[in-house]
């Protein structure tokens, strides 16, 4: 199985650094600049981990993982956002993502999780 991240981010140094850094761990990262696009790539570009910024133009992360998880799309969800709030994160993890980091993160720390789940995925269907 190829390990794909997707990296939903509209700030383009911040994506570049996300698939530096993921790509240098060895997984194929693809790149949106909003929740439109995400959309638009998963119909050609099947992933496994989104990685979604909170706030970005035309659609944000919580519109887009609504309208994910209303397809009942399985790619798993790390939401990252510099304007945490208790009922921010309280409404991303509503609408179903599955991790949820607040910015300024150490970046070792957004690699540590996307590798923690796909361990998880193979231990499950070994």
């Amino acid at each position: 199985m190829t390990k794909t991240v997707l990296i939903a981010e509209d700030d383009p140094s911040t994506r570049r650094l996300y698939r530096f850094l993921l790509s240098n761990s060895g997984y194929k990262v693809v790149e949106a600049e909003d929740g439109v696009s995400v959309l638009e790539l998963l119909q050609t570009n099947p992933c496994q981990v989104l990685i979604t910024d909170m706030n970005m133009p035309r659609m944000g992360g919580i519109d887009l993982v609504r309208h994910l998880r209303q397809q009942n799309s399985p790619i798993y969800v790390i939401m990252v956002t510099a304007f945490s709030t208790p009922d921010t994160e309280k409404q991303a993890f509503k609408v179903g993502i599955n991790e949820y980091l607040t910015k300024p993160f150490e970046y070792e720390e957004l690699e540590r999780r996307v590798k923690n789940f796909f361990e998880r995925v193979q231990t499950e269907n070994a």
